[in-house]
């Protein structure tokens, strides 16, 4: 019996001191930074890498690789000098594809810029890895080195690091005579891209000890090469990781909690750190220009389209990292958004622009950017930038129609920030009833998404980092000078050309709800996902222009009702 409690007592002991250790243990983790690990995000151009600074004694995941290379020629050679001259030459660039388009808007001296997308060369079908290792300044290893697998591995999905998975070439014209005419063209330019986003293995983790003086990055299709990135590690910075946006009603609603049609909404945003810390002063943003002289210590992101022009699909949507916000409504009536944006409203008096008209689009919709579209993209055209000066407010105004039809309508605010290595959207998204009490539910024409859309490609994390489907139109509305944003228009040419989606494209109930939701008809929701149609609408309609949405401003015009009315094997 003594023998039986000394055990019980030496049994409780040990498990005492294991309990102890193992506080201890935990104790010194936590003094030596126990934070969520937090995507890296790193950018090689030329060769070259773009110093990062980055929160010392921070444990990191890498989540973003971008690789640029670039070249200028005098002549039409395609992406011939990529495969003879920088980092991507001697790859084997066979079987690559090539999609063309034009920018719809001349150039100031009237010329015209053409793009040729190049995709599914030998290259850049290959499975392969990049190697980062922390190294000081002589560079020798000082922590252990994380791999990257990319590239499509059929069979062995979890082998791919990247959710987001891109490689591709672009050649540019700069001076065309006209949209059909390059022959005399002198102005050329040639780019390969890698664009690597949204970890699938946020486990494996790589810290950087004191002592890091660069990344080493070494790419498996190019092994006797690496690249640097240098790397300054921050004791005490002065915000935290993360980004959560806030919004609040400044206007107050009726007694009963609503607002009648034809009110004026005021609103006001915030942008947070991953504490709740605020990222700018209550009531103002930074200037355009104070964003682009590096002014914005928060690593807050305006539009960047001017210095890095974006093509969905093809090229760097993600670094264009818009802030705005927008409003639609009623939730039960959401559908494509057929009334266009022209490139003068955005450049005239009013701050919003109202994209969904009751009238026509059976629903209403306004947003505004930040800076205002009339300061942001105003400021551009003047030789002063005077716009680019202008103060920047964080409340923003909308201005419900008087025909709005009573229900749920969804405010939203969608932005980016890039702070200490960390690049990461964030989004918020709010209700206010309008013309009633009673709460409606979203119609959206879509289902199944997470089917696919999961393993480090939520919508939740992608691009804008907003999971609601239902808060996406009045941003996404057709726009005459970038018939690509309309949502539909992005959704089908993304999907119809990405090898992540495994169904037939004929079959649209792999996505759509109804048959309801295929029934609104025009060239942009057809050849947007189509590359081609018939000689008979060749004809009556007109050649394939754009690889987006097939022509101009006409191609968001309903066909009609009698056109495609089903599609053969679409499963509704």
């Amino acid at each position: 019996m003594n023998k039986s409690r000394e055990a019980t007592k030496e049994s409780v002991v040990g498990k005492l001191g294991c309990f102890v250790f193992a506080v201890s243990l935990l104790a010194s983790t936590v003094s030596a930074g126990t934070e969520a690990p937090v995507g890296l995000a790193l950018e090689i151009d030329n060769g070259k890498g773009v110093p990062l600074k980055v929160k010392a004694d921070q444990a990191f995941y890498i989540n973003q690789i971008d690789i640029r290379a670039h070249l200028k020629a005098t002549r039409d050679e395609g992406i011939a000098g990529l495969s003879k001259r920088g980092m991507f030459a001697n790859l084997p660039w066979t079987g690559a594809n090539m999609e063309q388009e034009f920018v719809d808007q001349p150039n100031p001296d009237g010329s015209y810029t053409r793009r040729r997308f190049y995709s599914g060369a030998e290259w850049m079908r290959q499975p392969a890895s990049f190697t980062v290792t922390p190294v000081d300044a002589k560079g020798k290893a000082v922590a252990p080195a994380v791999t990257v697998d990319v590239g499509l591995v059929k069979g062995a999905p979890n082998r791919e690091t990247m959710f987001i998975n891109r490689f591709r070439a672009i050649q540019w014209v700069s001076d065309c005579k006209s949209m059909s005419d390059c022959n005399k063209a002198r102005k050329f330019e040639e780019e390969a891209l890698i664009e690597l986003r949204n970890s699938r293995h946020p486990e494996q983790t790589l810290r950087l000890p004191a002592g890091t003086a660069a990344l080493q990055l070494r790419w498996s299709l190019r092994p006797s090469v690496t690249y640097a990135i240098p790397v300054q590690l921050v004791d005490k910075p002065e915000f935290s990781y993360g980004y959560k946006i806030a919004i609040e009603a400044l206007t107050p609603p009726g007694a009963d909690g609503s607002y009648a049609p034809g009110t004026a909404i005021t609103f006001q945003l915030s942008q947070l750190d991953g504490t709740g810390k605020r990222l700018h002063p209550a009531g103002s943003l930074p200037t355009y220009n104070d964003f682009r002289a590096g002014r914005a210590p928060a690593g807050l992101q305006y539009y960047r389209g001017f210095d890095e022009p974006a093509a969905a699909w093809y090229r760097r949507k993600h670094r264009e990292r818009m802030l705005m916000a927008q409003i639609i409504g009623p939730a039960d009536a959401l559908q494509p958004i057929r009334s266009l944006v022209q490139l003068e409203d955005f450049l005239g008096k009013n701050v919003t622009q109202n994209v969904g008209k009751p009238e026509r689009d059976g629903l209403y919709a306004e947003f505004q950017l930040f800076p205002p579209s009339n300061d942001l993209f105003g400021g551009a055209f003047d030789p002063r930038h005077t716009g680019w000066a202008a103060p920047v407010s964080d409340k923003f105004t909308f201005h419900v129609p008087d025909n709005a039809r009573p229900g749920t309508y969804l405010v939203t605010v969608k932005g980016r920030r890039v702070y200490l290595g960390e690049d990461i959207p964030g989004s918020q998204t709010i209700e206010i009833l309008v013309g009633t009490t009673q709460r409606g539910e979203p119609r959206l024409t879509v289902t199944n998404c997470a089917n696919c859309h999961k393993d480090g490609g939520e919508l939740a994390t992608l691009l804008h980092g907003n999971g609601n489907l239902a808060a996406c139109n009045a941003c996404h509305s057709p726009l005459s000078f970038e018939p690509d944003n309309e949502a539909y228009v992005r959704i089908h040419f993304i999907h119809s050309r990405s090898e992540r989606f495994s169904a037939p494209l004929n079959q649209c109930s792999a996505c759509h709800r109804d048959g309801a939701s295929i029934q609104r008809t025009s060239k942009a929701a057809c050849l947007s996902c189509h590359r081609s149609y018939p000689a008979s609408h060749v004809q009556k309609f007109g050649p394939v222009r754009s690889i987006y949405v097939g022509g101009g401003n006409e191609s968001f015009d309903r066909c009609g009702e009698s056109c495609h009315t089903t599609h053969k094997g679409s499963g509704l």
